[in-house]
C-alpha cells in the first residue's frame, strides 16, 4: 500500500500560507521570506484557490521584467489554476513525484472536493520518500541481523 498525500499532509501539516491576488508582489516577497517558504497559495476572499505565486513566477516574470515589485501586483505574475496541475488527498506520493519531475513543478496544489486542503513541494516528497526508504533500510539491517 503507498502513502497517499493525505497521509504526507498529516504528518508534514496542511497549513497553507495565503495571500490575494490584489497585493503587491513586495508583500509577496516580504510572506515567503518572513515563513522561509518559496510559495504562497492565491485564493479569492471567499478561500478558493485561484492560482499559486512562487519564487520563480517571482524572477521570471517581475525581476527578470524589469517591472516593480512594489507597484505590480500578485495577479500579474502568479500561474492561473486553469495553467497547473493539482492533486487530491487520495494520489499517492510517488504520483506526485512522478508529476512534479516529469513537469518540473516544485509545488502542487492539493485540493479536496475542490476545496484547498494543503500545498505540497519538492521538498516534502523527496524528505517524505527518503525517510520512508530509510525506515526499509533499518527494517531490512534488524532483519538480517536478528535484531528485530
Amino acid at each position: 500500500m503507498s502513502t497517499t498525500v493525505g497521509d504526507l499532509l498529516r504528518i508534514k501539516g496542511a497549513k497553507v500560507e495565503t495571500i490575494s491576488a490584489s497585493e503587491t508582489i513586495l508583500e509577496a516577497i516580504r510572506r515567503m521570506s518572513e515563513k522561509h517558504i518559496g510559495c504562497l497559495a492565491v485564493v479569492t476572499r471567499a478561500g478558493k484557490l485561484s492560482g499559486i505565486l512562487s519564487e520563480r513566477d517571482v524572477l521570471w516574470k517581475v525581476i527578470a521584467a524589469a517591472k516593480s515589485p512594489k507597484t505590480n501586483r500578485v495577479k500579474d505574475a502568479m500561474t492561473p489554476l486553469k495553467q497547473m496541475k493539482t492533486v487530491s488527498p487520495s494520489q499517492t506520493v510517488e504520483e506526485c513525484m512522478a508529476l512534479m519531475t516529469g513537469r518540473r513543478h516544485r509545488h502542487l496544489p492539493v485540493l479536496a472536493d475542490g476545496k484547498l486542503a494543503g500545498l505540497i513541494s519538492i521538498g516534502d516528497v523527496v524528505k517524505f520518500m527518503l525517510d520512508a526508504q530509510q525506515a526499509t533500510i533499518q527494517s531490512l539491517e534488524k532483519y538480517i541481523t536478528g535484531t528485530f
